[in-house]
């Protein structure tokens, strides 16, 4: 009776103690090995379990243990995989608002600018009533909207299109290419982009020191339908060649051709002037062919339509979208059979450009220093004779400029340079309601245009009209809150080396200088 007692007892002592083991482990406060066995040394102790069960349950809660931690390692890893994709998947930061697929090949950005312009101009000319000439007024000006989208196929076809809301494209395109870029050394670009041309000009509008380019740029032929070969061969080197049209539907043929070339060269001595922090670019440029104008007849608003039409094959507006042709050279075009504001002429008046360009610049630091100089012959041919004999013009153009840049908040000007022009500068701290100053810039340029040797044969019909000298100086302000958005302010003096007068406009008066100051606000992604 009590041998048999006495098993009872110790069959109901190891239950309990199994029960209290069994709950232990599911409890969280017990969750961790140490405490099971400290709770199955107590038992041990008192003599409630034996050695063997002992060792038993004490292998049991290690191999346990062994299965929980493989289990949630596992776990991780599957989450961590999960995140990298998600991850790729999602917004792009460094782009804009975009997606990338989630092994890397593919990628779509949305991109787009405004530009809003507020313009005070004090001039010599007296105040005009004219509705139509709106570069004597004051005036706000949405300068720039454009919205469009970026990205890449198979990491190595990069694509771009970008349309324009304001301003006189018809096609509304900006932007359109495809750039084959499997070769770093040599890709092909075709569509419509920026040509091989001026420093200056491949600075985006996003990003340059001023708030317009200089005469330079009236001179560039800026972005084109056609295709280039680019690349940079070596460090430091860039290239690119390209042969481009003027317009989107021009009809050319063997005698006029009606189309142009550019090729463009950079090097950045920077590297073995041994300027860590520093650019020493030096670059040449030029453009070679013919295209093709349009002659029109006169909106001239102090008499009644004129049916003669001309062609201007040179032609130069004042800076800061000041006052329009400060100089045009002409010849004439056919005659309309009947007398039409803005009438276009059923034949064009084809123009032999030949162009070369200089360009430098120097940067250290906060400090940059940047200047072009550009030369160019015009030989142009109108498609109407006067008594059987050809209508021309010829001239000579010179433009340049010369500039200073000041990062007053300290920001590099080597960090936003690259493959042979400068990009935006990144605020050493981003302006917030909370703090951050954003970069500060102040700069200075000195911007001169000269035509000479012009010669017109053939009609009366041609004819030059007012300076064919003309500089401007231009005081600018910069505030970039961020990356994304800035604030300009300009103030540019322009002198005319001969006396101007407002073109096509009643009662203009001539003048001899002009001032323009403004302001512009702008986002960009």
């Amino acid at each position: 009776m009590k041998n048999s007692s006495t098993r009872t007892m110790t069959a109901k002592r190891i239950a309990v103690a199994v029960a209290a083991v069994c709950a232990t482990m599911s409890a969280p406060s017990f969750a961790a090995g140490t405490d099971v066995k400290a709770l199955m040394d107590l038992l041990l102790k008192k003599g409630v379990i034996t050695q063997q069960e002992y060792d038993q349950n004490i292998q049991a809660a290690v191999e346990n243990e062994a299965f929980k931690e493989k289990r949630l390692a596992s776990d991780v890893n599957k989450l961590n995989k999960l995140a990298d994709k998600t991850s790729k998947a999602g917004f792009v930061k460094a782009n804009g608002f975009g997606l990338e697929s989630t092994d890397g090949q593919h990628s779509i950005n949305l991109t787009g600018r405004v530009h809003f312009d507020s313009r005070i101009n004090q001039n010599d000319f007296k105040v005009i009533n004219d509705v139509n000439n709106a570069s004597l007024a004051n005036n706000f000006e949405v300068r720039r909207a454009r919205i469009g989208f970026n990205g890449v196929v198979f990491k190595d076809i990069n694509y771009e299109v970008i349309t324009n809301a304001v301003g006189g494209n018809a096609n509304l395109i900006d932007t359109a290419f495809i750039n084959y870029g499997f070769n770093k050394a040599a890709q092909i670009r075709v569509g419509r982009f920026k040509q091989a041309f001026s420093l200056e000009e491949l600075t985006s509008s996003n990003n340059i020191d001023f708030m317009e380019r200089s005469y330079v740029n009236q001179l560039t032929p800026g972005k084109r339908l056609g295709i280039m070969l680019h690349g940079e061969p070596i460090a430091n080197m860039t290239y690119a060649a390209s042969i481009f049209q003027n317009g989107f539907n021009e009809l050319t043929n063997e005698n006029t051709k009606g189309r142009e070339a550019s090729g463009r060269v950079t090097y950045n001595f920077a590297e073995s002037a041994g300027l860590k922090d520093g650019v020493v670019h030096l670059g040449l440029a030029g453009t070679s062919g013919k295209l093709q104008v349009n002659a029109t007849s006169s909106t001239n608003t102090s008499s009644s339509a004129s049916t003669i039409t001309r062609a201007t094959y040179v032609g130069f507006n004042s800076e800061n979208r000041g006052l329009s042709n400060i100089y045009r050279a002409q010849v004439g075009g056919q005659l309309l059979s009947t007398a039409a504001y803005g009438g276009v002429s059923d034949s064009a008046v084809t123009v032999d450009k030949q162009m070369a360009g200089l360009e430098s610049a120097f940067a250290y630091g906060p400090y940059k220093l940047q200047g072009e100089f550009v030369k160019a012959t015009f030989d142009a041919v109108s498609g109407m004779a006067n008594a059987g004999a050809a209508v021309t013009g010829t001239a000579d153009v010179t433009a340049g400029y010369a500039e200073v840049m000041y990062n007053v908040t300290g920001e590099k000007w080597s960090d936003s340079y690259k493959s042979g022009a400068f990009s935006g500068i990144k605020p050493n701290s981003n302006f917030t309601s909370n703090g951050g100053t954003g970069a500060w810039q102040v700069g200075l340029r000195f911007s001169k245009f000269s035509v000479t040797d012009v010669v017109q044969v053939g009609t009366a019909n041609n004819r030059t009209q007012n300076s064919p000298d003309a500089n401007t100086t231009t005081l600018g302000i910069n505030w970039l809150l961020n990356p994304n958005a800035r604030v300009m302010f300009n103030y540019a003096r322009t002198k005319f080396n001969t006396a101007v007068t407002p073109l096509d406009v009643t009662g203009a008066t001539s003048g001899l200088e002009e001032n323009v100051i403004s302001l512009r606000t702008q986002i960009n992604f």
